[in-house]
């Protein structure tokens, strides 16, 4: 379940200029704010370089930093975890202050946090097990992955009229990715929470590819069964589908496709109709949240004073937006 949150007054006027802030289907940089990042060194450890919701967040990191003062540096392990983990056992005595980890495998999250010694690890992107996280030390940084498939199933149910039964196609992400159950199962505790009758004609990984999703569907294809939308747990995948719905004859104002990051090709497919919906993750509120975070801990503080830190001080939740054609145009 999810944490609570702390002062949600302050958690929903958070989420409102949030939205107020962004700016294209991302987002506009923060504010320097009063984080003072002098001095401070920070390794940001990622998985690949290939990721195109990552390369914002992390561009937009770096950004956050610089604002800050905060000298950050970037490797990556080419999804091995063992080099993972020598990277952050090394960064103590390369002289770093805190870490930033997209975790390769999740479940090799024990090893990072014994590898990093008395550093601090602010986690980004991949969700690891909350019994491994650690109040003020060892904490995830991101947005509530059950949020975005609960928007998505609310949206395409909507959209489609409310019908009491459907078929539904659900692209999922890379195996392994804590966000792909997260965001999977929410869209099926939708419809059964809300007494529909989903049939799940094919759920297959996309790996986050456009391309792989375009093949998945290919083999679907071979089974003549029938569906009513497609919902992706990213949106490279919907790409992917509207395309293959495109390819072979269908009315994607027919089969509705939702999406999940908001990206500049998500958001292009909105405005054109292709898409009925997709889910943005504030890359800048990740970013600002990531950093101040990593600072805040370096010194010896307490993330408890952020918005959406929760009770437990592991997690701080940056909120999800639903976006459609109707208020498309406020993250333009």
């Amino acid at each position: 379940m999810k944490n609570q949150i702390k002062k949600s007054m302050a958690f929903l006027i958070c989420i409102v200029m949030t939205v107020a802030s962004l700016v294209g289907c991302g987002a506009k940089s923060g504010g320097g704010g009063s984080v003072n990042g002098s001095g401070v060194k920070i390794l940001m450890t990622l998985h690949d370089d290939t990721d195109t919701f990552l390369i914002t967040l992390c561009e937009t990191i770096d950004k956050r930093a610089q604002e800050t003062g905060a000298t950050i540096d970037t490797v990556y392990c080419q999804s091995d975890p063992e080099i993972q983990m020598q990277q952050i056992a090394d960064a103590a005595g390369q002289g770093y202050d805190a870490i930033i980890c997209r975790l390769a495998d999740a479940t090799t999250i024990l090893q990072m946090e014994k590898a990093a010694g008395n550093l601090p690890i602010v986690f980004i992107n991949n969700e690891p097990d909350v019994d491994y996280l650690k109040a003020d030390r060892f904490i995830y940084v991101g947005s509530f992955e059950q949020d975005a498939g609960r928007f998505q199933a609310e949206y395409i149910w909507n959209g489609l009229g409310k019908p009491q039964s459907l078929n539904v196609i659900i692209m999922e992400g890379m195996k392994g990715h804590a966000a792909v159950p997260q965001r999977t199962n929410a869209v099926k505790y939708f419809f059964l929470d809300n007494g529909v009758d989903a049939n799940y004609v094919f759920v297959d990984h996309g790996d986050w590819s456009d391309t792989v999703a375009y093949d998945q569907l290919e083999i679907f294809k071979k089974t003549h069964q029938d569906f009513d939308c497609i919902i992706c747990n990213n949106d490279p995948m919907a790409i992917g589908a509207i395309k293959w719905l495109k390819d072979n004859g269908y009315d994607t104002h027919d089969k509705l496709v939702a999406g999940i990051d908001a990206t500049d090709d998500g958001c292009a497919a909105i405005r054109s109709g292709d898409m009925y919906m997709t889910v943005l993750q504030d890359t800048v509120g990740q970013a600002v949240a990531a950093v101040d975070c990593a600072i805040t801990l370096a010194k010896g503080g307490s993330v408890g004073s952020m918005e959406g830190a929760t009770e437990d001080l592991k997690y701080v939740w940056v909120p999800f937006v639903p976006i459609t054609p109707e208020n498309i145009d406020q993250y333009k």
